[in-house]
């Protein structure tokens, strides 16, 4: 490895440790040829501590030869940490350029599923009405989170143009309205669920949601958050990941959940039933009760944020053309219900001696009864203003502010849709504070 590079990995030596996750570096290195099986085994022991084993790491990759630096960016690229790309090599073309694909070692167990010629073009989805079809015999088990483009998505990863303005100052509490307490490193995790193709024909291949996707995970990158992101699962596993992320949310300051698939007014009242890659249905307030402090305790008094990006009913108003919607098409069965998604009273109508749901805002891309649109280049219109907004202005704003703003953007841009925001005992201020960790006290930090 030349020396330059070396350095840059010793420069960058703290980044990389508290960054990555191990496991992932460890299989995309392995698959680029610069680990043996056997020079990994070191690297699973988990008899040893897990950042002792990922600072083990990066000092080895420091000593696998000249193409090691190249593949080392690669992997990163492929995981979602562009900053630490642009880090680690300044003057590289993958500041604006899709990364090449290189070749790798292929791995055991990676049995693909085809599903070619499981696209419907738009008129044939509006013949459709919802359906759900039979389970699959043999199930895919939930397959691993992935911060990049996978195999089915079609447009390629490039690095998303965002700059994200950084915090200079803690916010403090206020008299009446206190604020989630957002100081440390473990700031947050972003988990995202996007939906694009569907199996047994019941729903359009979705264009532009992987631009979403690629939007949101450099965000939170860039805001400071663990990003895990998950494509195309099944009812099943849809449901396997959620149970999975007790572990993954442990510690941290605040959680963010991003749904992003078509949408379908439920026949339960004003729920949403949200499309699987195999046909079948999840509903939001499934998902989102899922977190409430019966079922996460350790997320009690943690700010939980749902983003809904999907059509909560048909009404389209006017339409731009280019653009595409996230649900039933018009006309296909389904009301709007009430205008607000309530969670469940406690049993007999009393006061509960502690409740089960607080700390939760959900934000949906659209109002009931109404679709959400899409653009099939750049991605939908409530995701593009939210990324623009949080951006510029999370250094600045608390999380409800920002979502205002959101609004104000999508107006602005598209002037037809209208974004809604719900809360459900969400009674402090979440300010996202990006770039400052406190480290001496409640009066010290430093940017990151």
């Amino acid at each position: 490895m030349e020396e330059r590079h070396r350095r840059a990995i010793q420069q960058n030596f703290t980044s990389l440790v508290e960054q990555t996750d191990l496991d992932r570096m460890v299989t995309a290195l392995y698959e680029r040829g610069v680990f043996s099986e056997q020079m990994i085994e070191q690297y699973k022991d988990v008899s040893k501590d897990a950042r002792y084993r990922k600072r083990l790491l990066y000092m080895d990759v420091t000593r696998r030869g000249p193409q090691a630096f190249g593949h080392l960016l690669d992997a990163l690229f492929e995981a979602g940490h562009w900053s630490l790309v642009r880090d680690l090599d300044p003057h590289s073309a993958l500041h604006s350029h899709s990364r090449p694909q290189t070749a790798r070692r292929p791995l055991p167990d990676t049995s693909s599923h085809s599903s070619e010629n499981n696209f419907v073009s738009i008129s044939a989805e509006k013949k459709k009405t919802k359906s759900v079809p039979e389970p699959a015999k043999s199930p895919r088990r939930p397959p691993p989170a992935v911060s990049s483009a996978g195999p089915d998505e079609e447009e390629p990863a490039e690095i998303p143009q965002i700059h994200v303005v950084k915090s200079t100052k803690f916010y403090e509490d206020g008299h009446d309205i206190k604020l989630y307490r957002t100081r440390g490193r473990n700031r947050g995790v972003l988990v995202v669920f996007t939906y694009i193709e569907f199996l047994h024909n019941t729903a359009s291949y979705r264009r532009g949601a992987a631009v979403d996707c690629q939007r949101l995970k450099y965000l939170f990158n860039e805001l400071g958050f663990k990003v895990l992101s998950y494509i195309n699962l099944t009812e099943s596993e849809t449901w396997s990941t959620l149970h999975s992320l007790k572990k993954v949310v442990a510690g941290v300051e605040s959680v963010f959940i991003v749904v992003s698939s078509h949408g379908y007014p439920s026949s339960r009242g004003s729920d949403i039933d949200i499309r699987c890659h195999d046909g079948r249905f999840i509903s939001v307030f499934e998902i989102v009760n899922h977190f409430n402090n019966e079922r996460f305790p350790a997320l009690r008094g943690i700010p939980k944020v749902f983003i809904f990006q999907l059509c909560r009913g048909n009404n389209e108003g006017f339409l731009y053309g280019g653009a595409e919607s996230d649900g039933t098409p018009r006309g296909a069965g389904g009301g709007a219900g009430p205008p607000r998604l309530l969670p469940p009273e406690s049993p007999g109508g009393g006061r509960a001696p502690d409740r089960v749901t607080s700390d939760i805002l959900v934000a949906h891309s659209t109002i009931p009864g109404n679709v959400s649109f899409r653009d099939r280049r750049d991605g939908s219109w409530y995701i593009q203003a939210l990324c623009s907004v949080f951006a510029a202005r999370a250094h600045d704003c608390h999380v409800e502010k920002l979502f205002t703003l959101v609004d104000k953007e999508l107006h602005k841009n598209f002037h037809v849709q209208t974004s809604a925001v719900e809360k459900w005992g969400f009674n402090c201020r979440l300010y996202l504070h990006p770039g400052l960790v406190e480290t001496d006290g409640p009066d010290h930090g430093h940017a990151t």
